[in-house]
């Protein structure tokens, strides 16, 4: 049971206190949406990458989406809505483009919005578009975070159930034997027992063997 807590409070360390995402400053920059064409679009990236932090990432994408009541197609990490209003940027239909990028350690989220033909969102042109932009890459940070806290807090919780189903399996382990112990101990009583009676009955069997010897000697020697 001590081992059992022992890994309980080792998973806690090594979960917890892992990373939970950093991110940098949102950058406005060339990005690629296909593979021969490039448009205006601005990422943000993040540090302290981990398993629970691309699914956080990827469940707050979705979450998203679907609060904004638009239909999306994902493909390799890329959601792709088009025709859409997104009033979150803006209130003129357009395209969109987010991208999730991991290599190299490094989670990158690109945002690419075109109001016409590849006519891509861009801080000189779209002030108002590209301010919105930038503070949903900002805020979705906090939106990531907590995501990931809560699959961090399942996957403790998930661990706790299984120690205590361990500490439950042990605790009927340790009954079990204890009640083997207490029939070990009984048997080995009747056993001492057994053999005291069996010594006391080859003790009388000797006895009478040697009587016996004694008598037969004593009737040779009246021959």
């Amino acid at each position: 049971m001590k081992k059992i807590h022992i890994i309980i409070f080792a998973f806690i360390l090594v979960i917890v206190p892992t990373s939970i995402l950093s991110a940098q400053n949102v950058s406005e920059k060339e990005i690629k949406v296909a593979k021969k064409k490039s448009l205006n679009g601005f990422e943000i990236q993040f540090d302290g990458v981990s398993e629970d932090a691309q699914e956080a990432l990827e469940i707050s994408i979705e979450k998203w989406f679907k609060s904004q009541k638009v239909k999306y197609k994902e493909k390799k990490g890329n959601y792709r809505a088009e025709e859409v209003v997104v009033k979150e940027f803006s209130d003129k239909t357009s395209d969109l483009n987010v991208l999730v990028d991991n290599k190299k350690g490094k989670i990158t989220l690109q945002v690419v919005q075109t109001l016409g033909y590849d006519l891509a969102v861009n801080s000189k042109d779209h002030p108002q578009e590209s301010q919105n932009i930038r503070s949903w890459l900002e805020n979705i940070v906090k939106e990531i975070r907590l995501e990931q806290i809560n699959l961090q807090l399942v996957a403790l919780q998930e661990a706790l159930k299984k120690s205590e189903k361990e500490v439950e399996k042990n605790q009927k382990n340790d009954e079990n034997l204890k009640k083997d112990i207490e029939d070990y101990k009984k048997k080995i009583a009747e056993a001492e027992s057994d053999i005291e009676k069996n010594a006391a009955e080859q003790k009388e069997n000797e006895q009478k063997r040697d009587e016996l010897k004694k008598e037969i000697t004593e009737l040779e020697q009246m021959k």
